[in-house]
């Protein structure tokens, strides 16, 4: 299967949820948001993570839900010890002290909240399981990305096929037009000489060359894309070859179509670089 790189979910447990959401980037990077309590398990996270991904900027945020947030835990041996210690100073320093609940409640280790603490392991399966779910979208927009590419395929194998089968009729016109042109000078000239002219236009105008190399790229994109996988790197790299021969076609024109030709190869060429950046 071919995944995207974009991708978004939402997971939502008992008492906990798990939202990942990635755009692209040329390597895999992950960024954890966690609570406190659950910092140790980043370095299993990111394994958990590794194991799925390949490619991509992916935000990893865990999240308590609001229920099991509410409530505070009051240490009151602490709230004693430090009254004890007041009083110690009031009668020290023979004056007293206006006693200040606030400040007592800022004190370190006074107040905290009363978050049942989950279970190591099951928060490690239920990132599993938001993973499966973000790889499903990733994978579902991948299936549109594969379909988008090879439709601008098709088109790019049409126009070639085009320029295939004209180039022969292009090269017998323009080697007619040539030898026009010289006997409507009426020059004497060397027939040989013609003849090594008109070699030289057929072989300036020969693309069968590009045309092969052409024929061969597609066929390896469409393997690609149906052998699926993190194939996204390959892909970008054929379309930069693919952009190549068609210049290299341009740069060979010697008849409208088959300027037009190239142009549209590349315009193809282009269209599927743009998705294909979307690929992991």
């Amino acid at each position: 299967m071919i995944h995207s790189m974009t991708g978004f979910d939402l997971s939502e447990f008992d008492n906990l949820s798990w939202e990942l959401r990635s755009v692209n980037h040329r390597y895999l990077e992950l960024n954890f948001r966690l609570p406190e309590d659950c910092r140790h398990l980043e370095v299993a996270l990111k394994a958990c993570a590794k194991a799925h991904l390949t490619r991509g900027k992916i935000d990893c945020t865990l999240r308590r839900t609001t229920a099991v947030q509410a409530g505070f835990n009051l240490d009151q041996t602490l709230i004693q010890s430090l009254l004890s210690a007041i009083k110690t100073v009031e009668t020290s320093s023979q004056r007293a002290f206006d006693i200040n609940g606030l400040d007592l409640l800022k004190w370190p280790g006074v107040l905290s909240s009363e978050v049942p603490q989950s279970d190591d392991d099951d928060i490690l399966m239920h990132f599993n399981t938001a993973l499966d779910r973000f790889c499903q979208t990733r994978g579902r927009e991948g299936d549109a990305t594969k379909i988008a590419i090879l439709e601008k395929l098709t088109q790019l194998s049409q126009t070639l096929n085009g320029l295939k089968q004209g180039t022969p009729e292009i090269i017998k016109r323009a080697q007619a037009r040539l030898t026009m042109r010289v006997e409507a000078l009426d020059l004497a000239a060397d027939s040989e000489r013609i003849h090594q002219e008109i070699v030289l236009l057929t072989s300036k105008a020969d693309v069968d060359e590009e045309i092969e190399r052409i024929d061969a790229h597609i066929n390896e994109v469409q393997r690609c894309l149906e052998d699926g996988g993190p194939v996204g790197r390959r892909l970008d790299f054929l379309m930069q070859e693919l952009n190549r021969e068609a210049n290299t076609l341009s740069s060979k024109a010697i008849a409208v179509e088959s300027t037009f030709g190239a142009v549209d190869m590349k315009v193809a060429i282009e269209q599927m670089r743009e998705q294909i950046q979307n690929l992991e």
